[in-house]
């Protein structure tokens, strides 16, 4: 009995103590799932590319004694990106620092072992002989290489073109099938290695230019490819080729926006070797000529504000139109115009004055359209940055975030009161600070209650067991009939 008597107070001991913990718990600890609410909040950066020690990894298995793994190696390393670019590069440029001429053997032996194969380095992969330095170093070359054409930017494609300059060659066969394979792609970089110090690269790059059909500046910007135009016409700035000024100017009032700054950078790389065609650009579109005095700098500054002021007639026509409606409160309108002038001019200079349609109609469709409601607001934050209404905006945003979190069971007040602080009269944010703070309260009483209650029934049953069993081991003395 003395032993059941332990057990019952020890469970009622732990109750107790466990009712109590209860209560603290609840009352410390936030009802929401600390985790969720950390993974919803929180976000992941991810590297800004890749970085040597992992491009090592994947040459790695080029090494390997089995053909097959090398394949595959280079299989894989042929497949990189755009964010494999620096540290590819960076290991090429390595490479060309060192004398080349022991290439020759495994590169010239490679070709012998598979003459059906296009593929260098799958060649080179299947020849194997990855246990001398030089093997090794001419495959993870090739690999590289093969890289580069995939990346295809103008970087990559320029270095590939370095590698024609060698004193061995030896590369260069499969330089030129992937240069014909890119086309297009590697004009700008051809353009840039026609001054290359190296003559037989120089050499190399106007006879592929020449069966590519672009030798000449007219026929090398025959493109549909905004971003291989633009680096066309900068690859003529850089490498200020006369003939090249021209054409450039055809493109310094373009309604690309990528185009059109790519040719006036590449125009003002020519300073004073560009006045008379800008002297002549100048008459041709104002009807008179530039002052005597002016250097090319000051005349390109007037004529492509000519330029901007005629291209963008009809922008402004439009923003007018949406600023008339944003004044008579029509946000719907005014907004649908301010996207068409965006459109055609993402970087408009009064783009500032569009602003309050944008708030204001993301402040009206915040209750029925959240989404909607942050994409104008994210609109309006990036037409005025540092506007008067900037903090206005990022407190709705905020509170839009809350709202968000409480719809998915998580409450954060920091949210709410970061929103009050940027703008103090933000009246959703104290709203929803208010039910929070009372949401509080209720929890912190069903606590209390909770904790009392555990006590209490502590209390009770320690009493029951020490005092309620008192007695009833007596046997009661027996009476005389």
């Amino acid at each position: 009995m003395t032993a059941v008597r332990a057990f019952v107070v020890a469970a009622a001991l732990q109750l107790g103590a466990a009712s109590i913990a209860f209560g603290a718990a609840a009352q410390a600890a936030p009802t929401d799932d600390d985790a969720g609410a950390t993974a919803a909040v929180a976000a992941v950066a991810a590297p800004a590319g890749m970085t040597d020690a992992e491009l090592e990894a994947k040459l790695a298995p080029l090494a390997s004694p089995d053909a097959a793994a090398r394949r595959a190696a280079v299989t894989a390393l042929a497949a990189l990106g755009p964010d494999a670019e620096a540290a590819v590069l960076r290991k090429l440029a390595s490479y060309r620092k060192i004398d080349d001429t022991a290439l020759y053997d495994p590169v010239r032996a490679g070709r012998a072992s598979d003459p059906g194969g296009d593929d260098l380095a799958q060649s080179l992969a299947r020849y194997g002989h990855v246990d001398h330095a030089s093997g090794l170093r001419a495959l993870t070359i090739a690999a590289l290489l093969g890289t580069a054409a995939h990346i295809a930017t103008t970087p990559a494609i320029r270095e590939m073109a370095a590698w024609v300059g060698p004193a061995s060659n030896v590369y260069r066969p499969d330089i030129t099938r992937r240069v014909k394979l890119l086309g297009d792609h590697a004009v700008p970089a051809l353009i840039l290695a026609r001054k290359d110090a190296n003559q037989d690269v120089r050499r190399w790059a106007f006879g592929e230019l020449e069966s590519l059909g672009k030798r000449v500046p007219g026929d090398a910007v025959q493109t549909k490819d905004n971003q291989i135009l633009a680096d066309t016409l900068q690859a003529y700035g850089e490498t200020r080729d006369a003939d090249s000024i021209a054409v450039i100017l055809s493109f310094v009032n373009s309604d690309r926006i990528q185009v059109r700054n790519a040719a006036r950078t590449a125009l003002a790389a020519f300073g004073q070797d560009a006045i008379w065609k800008l002297r002549e650009a100048y008459t041709n579109l104002l009807g008179k000529s530039a002052p005597d005095g002016w250097s090319a700098d000051q005349i390109a500054k007037e004529l492509f504000a000519a330029y901007d002021r005629f291209r963008l007639e009809d922008v402004y026509a439009l923003l007018e139109q949406g600023l008339d409606a944003q004044k008579n409160g029509k946000n719907e309108d005014a907004v649908a115009a301010f996207d068409k002038v965006l459109a055609r001019q993402p970087m408009l200079d009064r783009r500032a004055e569009m602003v309050p349609a944008y708030f204001a109609l993301g402040m009206a469709v915040h209750e029925a359209d959240r989404p909607r409601a942050r994409a104008l607001l994210r609109k309006a934050e990036r037409l005025d940055p540092g506007g008067t209404r900037a903090p206005q905006i990022e407190a709705e945003l905020t509170v839009l975030e809350g709202q968000d979190l409480l719809a998915r069971g998580i409450a954060d007040e920091d949210l709410f009161q970061r929103a009050l602080k940027l703008d103090p009269g933000n009246a959703e944010a104290r709203t929803q600070l208010d039910r929070l703070a009372a949401d509080s309260e209720v929890r912190q009483e069903r606590t209390h209650r909770w904790a009392a209650g555990g006590a209490l029934l502590f209390v009770a049953l320690a009493g029951i067991i020490l005092f309620g069993g008192r007695g009833r081991g007596k046997k009661k003395p027996l009476t005389a009939g």
